[in-house]
């Protein structure tokens, strides 16, 4: 800081004066005249004023002055801050010289190769246009490092350089030597007696080999993660007081591998003491204690213990008790080891919901959501409830994900819904070709929208063309018609098939309706009138079948009756769907007949995501005069959908000549196993079998035919896509070994 000689003389003269002459008045102040700010080219004079509390106007001081360049320098921008004490119109003039730091205009990275610098740019704070500091420089060389440690180079070497531009402003550079990626030759287990090493190394993401043939990689986030990792493994099989003592980590740089050592020090196992459950008034003690999955005896298990206290937290919200509180306490005995546990429960009021968040959803409207969500505002809360507004709002389909989650509310007996979606393209037009099994080419034009308008409106329409089927059709649905959960709609369409034993031209009208009621159950009611033409029948065909030829009318009502529990209806894992129709032709028109179908589908998870599946549907139709049923309303089976191990519609009686013709009575069964793998690919085992009655087919339950074979799903943006191979497990004279089928959808 630099004082003018002047001022300073002046100053020591006022001093002395009021020492020799005690009684003369006080001189007057100095006063700062003005102020100015030198040397700033990018922050604004307003901000280092905002800093400095001496203002013109005002009495000088200097100990003020001093305060006034520490604020000055605690802004961050400046190197240094000097000060200049000038003589200026009766007072002075004082001057704050700075010096800008320089800022950072560009962020480069060299040397890069196995690490993209877009990858590394996120890893560090240091940002462009922020002031150079070399302390954040240095602290993002350190995070840098870090990454690339975390990734397995622990050789890298970065050096930070900066390049500096006319203006002043610098270019800060990270010059990297990656090095070799130091793989793992070895993971050794100290310790350990009562868990081996297998077990051990299972739980952990840090492996020794990476499918099986690829060295795998250190990892220091990931092996500090599989400490945690290695404590609830043993905490699950009774060792409650393991301890990991250390993770070493061995280098050898000439194999560049390394070699980790995992100690741990296990203690006594404990065994499960004595369980009980206090404070419960409102269910029976023996039905709480259904959900306790462990007994007096068992090796201990933490997660047994978590998985208790959620199922009586659930069992509570089944009646509305959300507010529920169950406090699990376990008291650790030494001789023998053992451990007691009791779960407090504090059963609290019945809980109402007090409001029901939804966001997320951008095009569709929030009554569209509202009224799938069997809860609302001041209705008792129950968990069962919240499941189900989950399940239907994830198979409406307009949403990729779907999250209901709860918040408390203004007191205990209120709780918070929070619907949280994320919406999915529903609409769809295409122009494109494909492939199947049943249709063989096809071209196909598309054009539909499942949520028009964001009104829930389902509208579509269709042309395909190929060897086999030309199709049009048109759709529309309201599935909430005058905003009551009635769904209703129609179907216009014109289909020309070519089967192998004749071709079927059907020009419709379909009109439909289904209401919900109960859980998970819906009716539905539809008419439908077609004209249905024969042509083309083989000429080896028997005369009953050569009959069917010509043009008919059909005029039929149905009603169908549906329990659908499935948690996804494209790929479900666990649920069931059980239907059960019936169809009643004469209501006008040629064709009279009744025909009925029952089927029932169930899906269980097991372990590690599996699912099994299996499926059981029977058939039977008959006709209301004197003739047969009609040809295109009989029953075949084989194809992608019933038994694989056939063609489409390979499983049929068949005539003197050979001709299938179709029968009156089906059976079918499936069953499949499914095994889930990464980028929404599964594969899958079944098994089918089944049989069609009828036209010279006696009916016999125990006369089926049987298939078995293997296939790959993949859930596809435009739905699930199949792959099926199945084998003719009981061939006959004439018939094919197997079949494979490509197709689109859930087998059933």
């Amino acid at each position: 800081m630099c004082v003018s000689l002047f001022v300073l003389g002046w100053a020591l003269a006022v001093a002395a004066g009021v020492g020799a002459q005690p009684r003369q008045a006080p001189q007057r102040p100095i006063v700062i005249r003005d102020l100015v700010i030198e040397g700033n080219r990018r922050v604004q004079e307003a901000v280092i004023l905002g800093r400095i509390q001496s203002k013109p106007g005002s009495a000088f001081n200097p100990s003020q002055l001093s305060e006034d360049v520490r604020g000055v320098f605690g802004l961050g921008f400046f190197d240094d801050v000097r000060t200049r004490v000038e003589d200026f119109e009766g007072g002075v003039k004082l001057t704050f010289q700075v010096v800008e730091r320089p800022f950072v205009r560009d962020v480069e990275f060299s040397g890069d190769r196995r690490i993209s610098s877009e990858t590394l740019r996120e890893k560090i704070d240091l940002k462009l246009g922020v002031v150079y500091n070399p302390v954040e420089v240095q602290r993002a060389r350190e995070k840098l490092k870090d990454h690339y440690e975390e990734e397995g180079y622990f050789e890298v070497q970065i050096s930070p350089e900066t390049e500096a531009f006319p203006d002043g402003d610098v270019k800060v550079v990270f010059a990297i030597v990656e090095g070799r990626r130091i793989t793992i030759d070895k993971i050794v287990i100290r310790g350990n007696r009562g868990l081996s090493d297998g077990k051990i190394k299972d739980v952990m993401q840090v492996q020794e080999r990476q499918y099986f043939i690829l060295r795998g990689t250190l990892q220091r986030q990931k092996l500090d993660e599989d400490v945690e990792r290695i404590l609830a493994l043993y905490n699950d099989h009774g060792h409650v007081q393991a301890r990991v003592e250390a993770t070493d980590v061995a280098v050898d740089r000439d194999r560049a591998a390394v070699t980790i050592t995992i100690r741990v020090v296990e203690g006594p196992q404990y065994r499960v003491g004595k369980v009980n459950v206090t404070g419960a008034t409102l269910l029976p003690p023996t039905e709480i204690m259904r959900q306790i999955k462990f007994k007096t005896g068992d090796v201990f298990a933490r997660s047994k213990v978590q998985e208790a206290l959620r199922n009586i937290r659930d069992l509570y919200s089944t009646i509305g008790r959300a507010s529920a509180e169950v406090n699990p306490r376990s008291e650790q005995l030494p001789n023998p080891p053992r451990v007691d546990v009791t779960f407090e429960v504090v059963e609290g009021p019945e809980v109402y919901v007090e409001r029901i968040n939804i966001s997320g959803n951008v095009r569709s409207q929030d009554k569209i959501l509202r009224r799938e969500i069997p809860l609302s505002e001041g209705e008792l809360f129950t968990l069962q409830k919240m499941q189900r507004a989950r399940q239907r709002l994830i198979n409406l389909g307009f949403f990729e994900t779907v999250n209901v989650t709860t918040a408390p509310g203004s007191d205990k007996t209120r709780i918070v819904v929070n619907v949280d979606v994320v919406e999915r393209p529903t609409g769809l037009f295409s122009i494109g070709g494909g492939f199947s099994s049943v249709d063989s080419f096809l071209g196909t034009i598309d054009i539909s929208q499942r949520n028009f308008l964001g009104r829930g409106w389902e509208v579509s329409a269709r042309i395909r063309a190929g060897a086999r089927t030309q199709q049009g059709i048109v759709s529309f649905t309201e599935p909430w018609f005058l905003d009551r959960p009635l769904a209703v709609g129609f179907d216009l369409y014109d289909t020309i098939r070519q089967y192998p034993e004749f071709e079927l031209d059907s020009l419709g009208l379909t009109l439909r309706m289904s209401h919900p009621f109960a859980d998970f159950w819906r009716w539905l009611l539809q008419y439908r009138v077609t004209r249905d033409k024969i042509s083309d029948i083989d000429s080896r065909a028997s005369a009953d079948l050569l009959v069917e030829e010509g043009s008919r009318i059909t005029s039929l009502v149905a009603g169908t009756l549906v329990r659908d529990s499935r948690d996804n209806t494209l790929a479900p894992t666990k649920g069931s769907n059980v239907t059960l129709s019936a169809e009643l032709a004469g209501l006008g028109g040629d064709s009279k007949f009744f025909r009925t179908i029952g089927s029932a589908s169930t899906f269980y998870p097991l372990w590690l995501s599996h699912v099994i599946s299996g499926r059981v549907e029977a058939g039977y139709g008959f006709s209301l005069d004197s003739g047969r049923l009609p040809i295109f309303e009989r029953f075949y089976l084989g194809g992608p959908n019933t038994i694989r191990g056939f063609k489409f519609r390979r499983v049929s009686p068949v005539d003197d000549a050979g001709v299938r013709i179709g029968g009156d009575t089906e059976l079918l069964g499936n069953a499949e196993y499914i095994v889930p793998l990464p980028l929404n690919i599964r594969l899958a085992g079944f098994f089918d079998t089944g049989n069609v009655y009828g036209f010279g087919v006696k009916f016999d339950p125990t006369d089926l035919r049987y298939a078995a074979g293997a296939g790959v799903r993949w859930l596809s943006p435009f739905g699930p896509i199949r792959l099926d191979y199945g084998v003719n497990l009981d061939r006959r004279t004439g018939e094919d070994f197997g079949a494979f089928h490509f197709s689109v959808g859930s087998p059933f």
